[in-house]
């Protein structure tokens, strides 16, 4: 084909394929052919392993991931200081609504499920460290009187001098050790006491969140949470995410992936979580697996859409002229 030839072939083309209809309709019979395909022919699982391990170790290996990671906590905090209303002014009255409705569900979780999440040792050590506080506290005020009597008996024994005595000394030896006693007995009592009540603690605050009858109360403790967290400015929120050090713990997470990654045990891992998703997912459609999650209608006009603005910039590139010169 001649210069000539070859370049009004490419502009019939272009023009074919640049009218806005056509690409449309192109895009559109691309994703019928592939919402016909099932996914496991789509993506194959060893495919899927090679795929997820490649940009997996990719992602861990680039050092750009913990630093735009660093920026966009950045930009957020930025954002939120840059505005001191309260955080149920920013979210959606609908959004807000919804949020009540959810957690305001009278809800009531297994009670060995709610055990076995927080009764853990950190969690039972501070639990005890906070009811011990409080019972000695209660105890020393409770026993302020009888201290005070030690004090005022003391101050009587120092008047009296060696004119009054016991075999085993002075009676202000025996008065001072009343109420040093009360607080040694006191306190082995509190410890006792608060280490016996711990299991009853977590039963009943187990049976709080669990119980069907106590639902509606948990559901209303739930929904005085929320309230509570829709009162937080914005400006306290970019403190706690500055706080939290998120890109410190994206590192950590990295190292740990890492470690896993090159460890003999993820080949088996990925094999098993690809087979798993597969087997319920992989036999099917794509069309019917978008179909069961309700994205089959969005995914059909705006992935035409959006494949067709694709197909576009292919078509004006240079890159495509030259192809579509070879033919």
């Amino acid at each position: 084909m001649t210069e000539a030839g070859t370049s009004q072939h490419v502009d019939a083309l272009r023009e074919k394929l640049n009218d806005e209809k056509a690409v449309l309709e192109l895009a559109a019979l691309c994703l019928e052919v592939w919402l016909d395909k099932p996914v496991q022919h789509l993506l194959p699982p060893e495919l899927a392993v090679a795929v997820a391990r490649q940009e997996l170790d990719g992602w861990l290996d680039s050092p750009t991931a913990v630093q735009a990671l660093s920026h966009s906590v950045d930009l957020l905090v930025n954002e939120l200081n840059a505005h001191r209303k309260p955080l149920k002014d920013v979210v959606a009255r609908d959004v807000r609504e919804a949020l009540k409705d959810l957690v305001g569900r009278p809800v009531s979780p297994d009670k060995k499920l709610v055990l076995t999440i927080i009764d853990r040792d950190p969690t039972r050590e501070l639990v005890r460290q906070l009811l011990l506080d409080f019972v000695l506290e209660f105890g020393r005020r409770a026993s302020a009187p009888v201290a005070g009597m030690a004090k005022g008996l003391g101050t009587f024994a120092r008047m009296a001098g060696d004119a009054v005595k016991s075999r085993t000394g002075t009676l202000g030896s025996l008065v001072g050790a009343v109420g040093s006693e009360v607080e040694r007995q006191m306190e082995k009592r509190a410890v006792e006491f608060v280490d016996s009540a711990l299991s009853g603690v977590f039963g009943q605050l187990a049976d709080a969140i669990s119980d069907p009858r106590r639902a509606t109360e948990a559901a209303e403790l739930r929904l005085a949470m929320l309230d509570g967290v829709m009162e937080l400015t914005l400006p306290q929120l970019a403190r706690e995410v500055a706080n939290a050090d998120v890109p410190g713990g994206a590192e950590v997470l990295r190292g740990g992936l890492k470690r896993w990654l090159a460890s003999a045990a993820s080949d088996d891992e990925l094999k098993r979580l690809v087979e798993l998703v597969m087997k319920d997912v992989g036999p099917k459609k794509l069309r019917d697996v978008l179909d069961e999650v309700g994205l089959l209608a969005v995914v059909r006009s705006r992935g035409a859409e959006l494949l067709a603005s694709r197909i576009r910039e292919v078509i004006g590139s240079d890159a495509f002229a030259a192809w579509a010169g070879q033919s």
